[in-house]
């Protein structure tokens, strides 16, 4: 009986039904499942749903068939934070159209979109308005199609479920049978939005539109794209940061079955196989000499070493003032899909499938370095699996062009974990340096220091992290060496009104006050991140007698504006902060001799799901404008569970992560 299954089968033959879970497994001699066809070019951008002849685009957000099916152009990347759910809320809300008639297909890079770039959180703060007045624009036109038919005034139809209503009441027409009329009309200079109580779906819980896709199997992700005639690529780069090659052998290399050719790429070295386990193999055979340059004795203990030095040389003892130093190390971003990009270069285009965050950065650099003009570039963007600011860069995207141009053949370049973990652009290595007197009121102000050599990108809410911990510890230790509680404390600092609610409701919901076991400890962390969207955290954690750390629970209150989707809202929460827990307690990326020690998840660990807390959102209803989200959930869950910890210890750690011989009696 042959039951080996891996992962990608199981999720293609997984089923969730009323009944529970039902798994098929193929014995020898059973028909087997049919094998599904490779993904090529023009399936990977497009919607699965194929369109009816006539598709009437009134922008370039939306398009409405002769069916009265609904297609969102999805022009920010998806990588898991909702973001093509919430882009077809909107619009299909001021469209009038029900949620089983929506399809989202998502757009290549492209200027007519405006700025594509996905990250600080800022894709619906930026864009709900011009997406909503897309949706409503079409409903417009579809109204006066409708008037212009029944020869009746347009303001005194109304439209609901995909259908326009005469005055009468009982005439109906559906959204498909006027297209065509519509196209042939002028687009509104002016139309009128929605106002809150008139919402279908803003604001209702609609899961994450492709989860579905995603939990069997169906999902294109850049790594499963397939092109006829493609190879597969490895690449070998200096393992010291700034280093190059000055030599190597390739023939064994070369002996590696599958591999076909081995190419130099700037300061890399390509292997190009049949398929992706030769092309590593062949990688890893490879005979390098680097030249590893300057920065072989660079290490994170030096840097923050200086870094702390430098802060604190102007610091004299004084028992009237409190003063900390918080450090916290260089964080790789450790995405589930490695680095990885599929592109063709022919006929003088460069086409692309690349996972990025900055698909119209990856169309500019590209260009740049395949001598085309930006319109001779196309970047497609399948889903991604975690983006977390490092697919800001384009770097694997400009290899992947570089190599096809090469090879004058499709390639995709595959990235392995290690090559993910050491050849990072990370969060920057950051040491904080406060004091303040006891006798006077807090004003938050650190010295900071960080950012040295090593290449460094946005991760997950960026500076907003560090600062979180520095300023929400550094008020706990003031708390205490002032007797007061930090709860009060923090009622006492914070002026503004949305601060103090998220501060109220986290501490209320939390039971703030109640006694836990001995060995049990709550704390609080507030923070804004990018000052729009507000988060308290309350976390309740264990210490054992080895000094092993349990978060037990976390309780979260966020003020976020007005909120699209309520259940994208709570799950971009917790994971934010099963993110910042992964910093507050596991990994670090170690510089040492100028390069990167950490090669997998054995040595960067992450949470796991048995280590999970429960996590309790509450969500403030605002009729502020809607802020971002999927940032805000990691800065304040680190120093809340350090400020546990000190609760449930005495012990004050003021460096992340928090290790168990931290906590050693």
């Amino acid at each position: 009986m042959n039951t080996k299954l891996n992962r990608r089968d199981f999720l293609k033959l997984m089923a969730v039904t009323t009944g529970g879970l039902v798994i098929a497994v193929y014995l020898d001699g059973c028909a087997p499942p049919t094998t599904p066809q490779p993904v090529t070019a023009t399936q990977v951008p497009a919607t699965p749903t194929p369109e009816p002849p006539f598709a009437w685009e009134p922008n370039i957000y939306l398009k409405v068939d002769v069916n009265g099916t609904l297609t969102i152009i999805a022009f920010r990347s998806e990588m898991g934070q909702g973001i093509r759910t919430a882009l077809a809320m909107l619009a299909a809300d001021e469209l009038d159209i029900d949620w089983s008639n929506v399809r989202i297909e998502q757009a290549p890079a492209d200027s007519r979109y405006g700025d594509q770039v996905t990250g600080g959180s800022v894709s619906i703060s930026g864009s709900s308005v011009t997406v909503r007045r897309a949706g409503a624009t079409a409903r417009q036109m579809l109204v006066n199609a409708a008037a212009q038919t029944w020869g009746v005034d347009a303001t005194q139809c109304r439209t609901a479920s995909g259908k326009v209503i005469h005055p009468d009441g009982e005439q109906k027409l559906t959204y498909g049978s006027l297209v065509e009329t519509a196209a042939k009309l002028e687009i509104p200079e002016e139309v009128t939005l929605k106002e809150k109580e008139q919402f279908n779906i803003i604001g209702t819980g609609l899961g994450h539109w492709d989860a579905p896709k995603i939990v069997t199997g169906q999902a294109v992700f850049g790594s499963d794209v397939r092109l006829p005639g493609m190879f597969f690529a490895a690449i070998a780069r200096c393992p010291v940061f700034g280093g190059t090659f000055t030599s190597y052998d390739d023939s064994a290399a070369k002996a590696v079955p599958g591999v076909k050719q081995v190419i130099e790429l700037d300061d890399r070295i390509a292997v190009v196989a049949q398929n992706s386990w030769a092309a590593i193999q062949g990688r890893n055979a490879l005979k390098v000499t680097w030249d590893e340059g300057k920065n072989d004795a660079k290490s994170s203990e030096n840097f923050t070493t200086l870094a702390v030095k430098s802060l604190t040389k102007s610091n004299k003892t004084n028992p009237k003032v409190l003063s900390a130093v918080y450090t916290m190390p260089y964080e790789a971003h450790a995405t589930m899909e490695p680095m990885n990009c599929t592109a063709y270069y022919h006929d003088d285009i460069c086409e692309v499938w690349a996972p990025s965050q900055s698909p119209q950065d990856a169309q500019s650099d590209i260009a740049r370095v395949t001598a085309l003009s930006t319109d001779k570039v196309i970047v497609n963007v399948p889903l991604i699996g975690g983006g977390f600011g490092r697919r800001h860069q384009t770097d694997f995207a400009v290899e992947a062009a570089q190599l096809s141009k090469a090879i004058n053949a499709p390639v995709k370049v595959v990235w392995t974990r290690d090559d993910d973990l050491q050849h990072d652009f990370y969060q920057p290595l950051s040491v904080q340096y406060f004091e303040h007197p006891l006798d006077q009121k807090f004003i938050p102000g650190p010295r900071t220091m960080g950012g040295f050599f090593v290449p460094e990108g946005a991760w997950r809410s960026v500076q907003n992290f560090p600062q979180a911990y520095g300023v929400q510890c550094f008020i706990d230790e003031l708390a205490v060496a002032l007797k007061r509680d930090p709860l009060d404390l923090r009622l006492e600092f914070y002026k503004d009104e949305r601060a103090l609610a998220v501060i109220e409701l986290a501490a209320e919901k939390a039971g703030w006050g109640t006694p836990l076991p001995a060995g049990q400890g709550r704390g609080i962390a507030y923070h804004a991140t990018f000052g729009v969207t507000h988060v308290c955290d309350v976390a309740e954690v264990s210490v054992d007698e080895n000094g092993n750390v349990r978060v037990n629970r976390v309780v979260c209150a966020v003020d976020c504006g007005q909120v699209v989707n309520p259940d994208n809202v709570a799950a971009q929460m917790e994971g934010g902060i099963v993110f910042g827990l992964t910093a507050a307690l596991k990994a670090e990326s170690v510089l040492k001799n100028g390069q990167m020690q950490e090669s997998n998840f054995h040595e960067y660990p992450i949470l796991r799901m048995d280590e999970m807390p429960l996590i309790e959102v509450y969500i403030i209803e605002s009729d502020n404008k809607s802020s971002g989200i999927g940032e805000m959930g990691v800065p304040p869950i680190a120093p809340a569970v350090a400020n546990a910890i000190f609760a449930a210890t005495g012990k004050r750690v003021r460096h992340i992560p928090i290790r168990p011989a931290d906590l050693k009696p």
